[in-house]
């Protein structure tokens, strides 16, 4: 664990900067939550917070660009291009991308500061806040995307605005970016700046961490189940096979699946701490419709989704394989579900967990900057989530998570703790100085 390390007084400085711009980074985070950028496949709408976010840094006096998908080259070939398909295909027409570089002296380290700006859908649940409101009530920025992730997006940004207006002398460069359509397991957005050129030593993604440092994040696999039987009714005395009745069968074959799970996965050291680091969830479950336009009748199918978290280290293949032969061996003793046909099909992306080591100059980095900033040690664990860090490290770019503390995100009254937000602010422009070097008088 790194040690607190004392500040300079030009990152003194810098770090007061920072505090003066409080007011002006809380009204960013609200226009930012402002302007709706729900991704709902195979669409989205970043269009319009991409153009505020480079209009918002061409005042700041740094050049943004704006990336079609579509023009990148190679991104529709790349073996990491998710292809969805049905309710999950993409279309990326009107939705770009964003970077800006901001350079320093020649020769140093290329730091990216990554944020997707896009966010899941406000949804039908009740909100006691409006949801693209921005309200600030108790310490609280309300609304969808506040805290998953404009709020890390609007740190970085002010990153890049104090650096540019202290004109310190950092060597090396410093990137920002905005991606579209991470949320759902998309990711391509973050493939396609890498392949666009916008490579790094290092990277910072300001997902919501509650201001912990993560080194690592999960991965995960969904897939849906279909046991089809017989529909209809028995007016004739016919035999029918109703999946509904036996679909508990299948759902106690997961329970034993999820502690199957956690007696044998591998859990490397990040997630030690964790009681339960590869979770099994059954997330959805759907049979027939309350509907008076359909028959009265025993329903044909009944579709059981079932989501498990996997470990950096376990790969695609050694997951299904897994689940395979588990699901195998469960039909095989529970004869009453021969009756059925099992039909399956996988939901989203293969999300691969991924790690970087934990001597990593970036983790460093980020661990020092923010006990400096915190005044307590900040120790470096994984995440309890999935993200698109897994594509940095396949182009060997060492990444690290660092947020801000909130809650309830993806659902309703999502908020960010403002407190944070500027603590964030301060801890990412301190480790953007020391990753490029700042110089010293």
């Amino acid at each position: 664990m790194a040690s607190q390390s004392p500040l300079s007084d030009r990152e003194r400085s810098l770090l007061g900067a920072v505090e003066d711009a409080r007011e002006e980074l809380i009204s960013l985070t609200q226009e930012l939550v402002r302007i709706p950028t729900e991704n709902v496949p195979p669409t989205g709408g970043e269009l319009a917070a991409q153009e505020f976010i480079r209009r918002w840094l061409g005042d700041a006096g740094v050049e943004a660009q704006l990336i079609p998908l579509d023009d990148v080259p190679g991104l529709h070939e790349h073996e990491l291009f998710f292809r969805g398909e049905g309710y999950e295909r993409r279309d990326y027409s009107g939705r770009p991308n964003l970077a800006a570089r901001l350079k320093g002296e020649p020769g140093g380290p290329r730091l990216l500061l990554s944020g997707h700006i896009d966010t899941m859908p406000v949804g039908q649940t009740r909100w006691e806040h409006a949801p693209l409101g921005g309200e600030v009530a108790d310490g609280r920025l309300y609304g969808r995307g506040s805290f998953d992730m404009k709020a890390g997006v609007a740190a970085s940004l002010m990153v890049v605005k104090t650096l540019r207006e202290s004109r310190v002398p950092f060597a090396g460069e410093v990137i920002f970016e905005t991606i579209v359509d991470e949320e759902h397991a998309g990711a391509n957005g973050t493939l396609a700046n890498r392949l666009a050129g916008y490579l790094g030593d290092a990277a910072i993604i300001p997902e919501p961490s509650n201001l912990h440092l993560y080194h690592a994040h999960k991965g995960f696999r969904i897939v849906h189940l279909t046991l089809r039987g017989k529909s209809g009714m028995s007016l004739g005395g016919e035999e029918l096979h109703n999946p509904v009745e036996h679909i508990g069968t299948l759902i106690e074959g997961f329970k034993v699946f999820r502690e199957r799970r956690r007696r044998s996965a591998p859990v490397p050291a990040e997630y030690q701490h964790e009681s339960d680091p590869t979770p099994v969830f059954m997330n959805k479950l759907q049979a027939g419709e309350f509907s008076l336009d359909i028959p009265m009748q025993v329903p044909e199918s009944c579709t059981l989704e079932v989501y498990w978290q996997t470990m950096p280290g376990e790969t695609q293949q050694e997951v299904e394989s897994e689940f395979f032969t588990f699901l195998s061996e469960w039909m095989e003793s529970h004869p009453e579900l021969k009756r059925f046909s099992l039909d399956h099909g996988f939901s989203h992306r293969w999300m691969p967990g991924t790690r970087t080591a934990r001597d990593a100059p970036i983790v460093r980095t980020i661990e020092e900057a923010a006990s400096s900033v915190l005044g307590a040690p900040v120790p470096a664990v994984g995440a309890p989530y999935p993200c698109d860090m897994f594509v940095f490290s396949h182009f060997d770019i060492p990444s690290a998570i660092f947020g801000p503390r909130g809650g309830n995100g993806h659902g309703s009254d999502e908020y960010v703790e403002v407190d944070s937000l500027l603590q964030l602010t301060q801890i990412l422009t301190l480790a953007a100085v020391r990753f490029c070097r700042l110089a010293e008088e």
